[in-house]
């Protein structure tokens, strides 16, 4: 089995806003185009706007599959890209983090606001409590996760981390680079290690990925 052959859905966190930064507005397109090139199925909350609809737009085009988990009540809010792959409305937050989190073998997280945070850090305790066992990578192009990451660092200094979120959560500052780490934790989560997987693995603090 190769690496890549293993992530075959990556759930994506993002923000539904467009005004940020050109690099980061870039991000989100090449992540969603990535992710159509290479035939990895993107799950998102649905969204038109924003980081969202930008990935989700460019996974699109790119000929991949798109599947979107909705809140009815964010519709007008977010917009809605039921034009885009599968659309399905849901009647909870909860809901909708729990589909995106069935259908996906990895989640990769675009800078985001309270939404994204609370989307991140729920993914991140199911794994940690032993309920979920699914790769999550940070990306961004200009250190905003930084912050976030020094947080993490705090917590654990402090005694209140266990010792598998530093280990397990990955970064990157590329599409390729997360889809590349996602796809080594995916191998190396169904027992296979490979170059890739040693090499690829990286602790939430430590260099970016950028290739």
């Amino acid at each position: 089995m190769s690496a890549r052959s293993a992530l075959r859905a990556v759930g994506l966190y993002c923000s539904s806003s467009a005004a940020l930064p050109p690099a980061t507005l870039q991000l989100a397109a090449d992540f969603g185009r990535r992710c159509g090139e290479r035939g990895i199925r993107l799950v998102y909350g649905g969204g038109a706007r924003g980081l969202m609809g930008i990935a989700a737009r460019a996974a699109h085009a790119a000929g991949g599959s798109v599947q979107g988990f909705m809140l009815q009540a964010l519709i007008e809010r977010e917009g809605a890209n039921v034009a885009i792959g599968e659309f399905h409305v849901v009647a909870t937050l909860a809901e909708r983090k729990r589909r995106i989190a069935l259908e996906c073998d990895a989640v990769v997280a675009l800078p985001g606001g309270i939404g994204t945070l609370d989307e991140l850090t729920e993914i991140l305790t199911l794994d940690d409590v032993g309920l979920a066992q699914t790769p999550v990578c940070l990306v961004d192009a200009d250190g905003f996760w930084d912050p976030f990451c020094a947080m993490l660092d705090s917590f654990d200094a402090y005694g209140v981390l266990r010792t598998g979120v530093k280990r397990d959560l990955l970064r990157a500052g590329s599409a390729d680079g997360a889809l590349d780490l996602c796809s080594a934790a995916c191998e190396r989560r169904h027992g296979v290690d490979s170059p890739a997987t040693r090499i690829g693995v990286r602790p939430h603090c430590g260099p970016r990925v950028l290739g």
